[in-house]
């Protein structure tokens, strides 16, 4: 009866260790993906308001002048 005991005692206390090391790797997957599964959308800031230089005309003789 003893070694009955022994093994159900052997394996009442790998139950929880199992358990438990599962745990551990679903946590650890879940902290690894857990930057990925975020959705804040496109950085913008609160004061979004920039002036044009120049007119329309100037903008596309200094774009013309930079893509020489």
């Amino acid at each position: 009866m003893d070694s009955s005991k022994t093994t159900q005692q052997q394996k009442d206390t790998n139950q929880p260790t199992e358990g438990s090391s599962m745990n551990k790797a679903a946590d650890s997957l879940k902290a690894a993906f857990q930057a990925h599964s975020a959705n804040p959308g496109p950085a913008m800031p609160k004061d979004f308001n920039v002036k044009e230089e120049g007119t329309k005309e100037e903008r596309r003789a200094k774009a013309e002048e930079l893509n020489k």
